[in-house]
């Protein structure tokens, strides 16, 4: 079955955000499978993993069926201590326009890097990276990446805003992974000016805000 895609025709802040959540949390794998012919298929997948099914439902899924008229669907991914769930779909154009845009296919951890979008974008970017790999860091909340090239757009993008900011690389197996990150005093700053949808982060960003206001 031929379904109808939508190709966003230029950058928005919806595509920007997706991209940040599909870099936190996505994956395009480089997959093939075999007929019942013996020969090879290309496979053409769409993985987005949260262990939040609520924020599956609310944001990513509505979010991706409004870009693109199509919606994955989700299952639970078996054999994890904790709830996983993958939001998976396949769709050859969709995947080689993600790919077009600058999403690495296959294993980009370590490689990972901001698509070339119009800098107005880069926030809502910052926003989906931070809804996925965002999380406590100390007293504070920030960005926890093994890309250099994410840590160092993460530092430029809260020297744009102003913010004061930690950053704490640490080597693993020959490998430099990075954690940037606001101080709690500095938290309260960051909801104005990134729009986080992630209601988990948000609620831990104002409830710590909260709390250091208190403790002055």
């Amino acid at each position: 079955m031929i379904y109808d895609v939508n190709l966003p025709k230029k950058w928005s802040a919806d595509l920007a955000y997706l991209f940040g959540l599909l870099i936190g949390d996505g994956s395009l794998p480089l997959a093939k499978t075999i007929r019942p012919n013996g020969k090879y298929q290309t496979r053409y997948l769409i993985y987005f993993v949260s262990n939040s099914l609520k924020f599956l439902n609310e944001t990513y899924l509505p979010l991706f069926k409004k870009l693109f008229q199509l919606s994955p669907y989700v299952i639970e991914v078996k054999g994890k201590k904790n709830p996983l769930y993958n939001g998976r779909i396949e769709s050859k154009r969709i995947y080689e326009f993600l790919q077009k845009k600058g999403y690495i296919v296959g294993r980009k951890a370590k490689i990972a890097k901001v698509p070339d979008m119009p800098k107005k974008y880069h926030r809502y970017f910052l926003a989906g990276l931070l809804d996925t790999d965002g999380g406590k860091k100390g007293g504070g909340f920030g960005l926890s990446t093994a890309s250099e090239n994410l840590a160092l757009f993460c530092q430029e993008m809260f020297e744009r805003f102003g913010f004061r900011y930690n950053s704490c690389p640490w080597r693993y197996k020959e490998h430099t992974y990075h954690q940037v990150y606001l101080p709690k005093k500095e938290m309260h700053k960051l909801l104005k000016a990134i729009p986080i949808r992630n209601i988990d982060k948000i609620s831990f960003i104002r409830n710590a805000s909260v709390a250091q206001l208190v403790e002055r």
